[in-house]
């Protein structure tokens, strides 16, 4: 693992002078290890080089930094014992990673940063935060984000084995700030071969009605074009859970971001995505009535009506019609 990241940011503190981290000593090293003499500097050092570093603060890179590191990180967001579900990604060796984690217990923050020193290697950067709100962790992991390109992902799904080059190439031909890869439920046997090569891909221009079928780990940004960021109302851990991925491009629209969908799902999420479930309780019900409000400015707007008219009978299907058709419009 490249660095060890721990919360600790505070307002003012001085912005990247590039978009690599700065490698700091670990934050549980006690202060002999500071007044070691120069002659054994030389060692530390080397031992920097094949073992996990530690970064004590977070990170808050400027857009200038990231111009200068034209590659593509995939953002992890996970909470508590999440952090066990993490893939290590062994199908993608050149691939970078940011593991923000958020713990509700701080007790266990350093069982768990062993387990991250344990499990990850050098293409994982990992920042350790306390709190909760999968918006909040999305912000917090867009701030981090040393490289101009980054995808966003749960902890819990699976990559393409070409996914770095098929994103980077993406962006290279449609020079959008953002592009959507809707998710497949998993990836074919021949699809796993990283030897195989890649597929053909197709870009389509987003309509607001488009934007809606977007789940956030379908999300690929170019954070030199995009700047939105996720409504910290919205998402799992507040009392609205979903709908975050719709607003926060549905607001880069508004600013004239340039946003693009394409044909090829490069995740693999085989659990149900928290926007998927509208309807089997009140506050998903209202939750989705709620986004559309926030996106249009009113809850009766003709997109809100298509899609309450749509998912009405998905909702009757499960057995939830009168639970979201009484909290829809709430």
């Amino acid at each position: 693992m490249q660095n060890i990241v721990d919360e600790g940011f505070a307002a003012g503190h001085d912005q990247l002078a590039n978009a690599h981290a700065q490698v700091t000593d670990f934050p549980e090293a006690d202060d002999a290890k500071s007044t070691q003499s120069q002659h054994a500097q030389p060692q530390r050092a080397q031992a920097h080089d094949s073992r996990p570093c530690a970064v004590i603060n977070q990170r808050q890179v400027e857009a200038s930094a990231r111009h200068q590191v034209p590659e593509l990180t995939f953002l992890i967001s996970t909470l508590d014992a999440g952090l066990y579900s993490v893939p290590r990604y062994d199908e993608l060796p050149g691939a970078r990673f940011l593991i923000v984690h958020q713990l509700s217990d701080p007790t266990m923050r350093k069982l768990y940063r062993e387990h991250a020193l344990a499990s990850f290697d050098s293409r994982f950067e990992y920042l350790a935060v306390e709190g909760r709100g999968l918006s909040k962790s999305r912000n917090i992991a867009l701030a981090a984000c040393a490289t101009r390109y980054a995808y966003v992902l749960d902890d819990d799904v699976q990559l393409h084995p070409q996914a770095v080059a098929l994103v980077m190439e993406a962006f290279t031909c449609t020079e959008a700030a953002a592009i959507s890869f809707p998710h497949v439920k998993t990836f074919p046997l021949h699809e796993r071969d990283p030897d195989r090569a890649a597929p053909p891909v197709a870009f389509k221009h987003h309509s607001l009605m488009t934007l809606a079928r977007v789940r956030s780990v379908d999300m690929a940004l170019d954070l030199c074009q995009f700047h939105a960021r996720f409504d910290e109302q919205f998402g799992l851990g507040t009392d609205q859970p979903s709908g975050e991925e719709f607003i926060v491009m549905s607001d880069a629209r508004q600013q004239g971001a340039r946003l693009m969908r394409a044909n090829l799902g490069i995740v693999a999420h085989a659990g149900v995505t928290s926007g998927s479930d509208f309807y089997s309780t009140p506050a998903k019900a209202r939750t989705k009535g709620r986004m559309f409000a926030r996106v249009t400015g009113s809850r009766f707007s003709p997109l809100s009506l298509a899609f309450f008219l749509r998912k009405a009978p998905v909702a009757f299907k499960h057995g939830y019609l009168k639970t979201f058709a009484g909290n829809f419009f709430r």
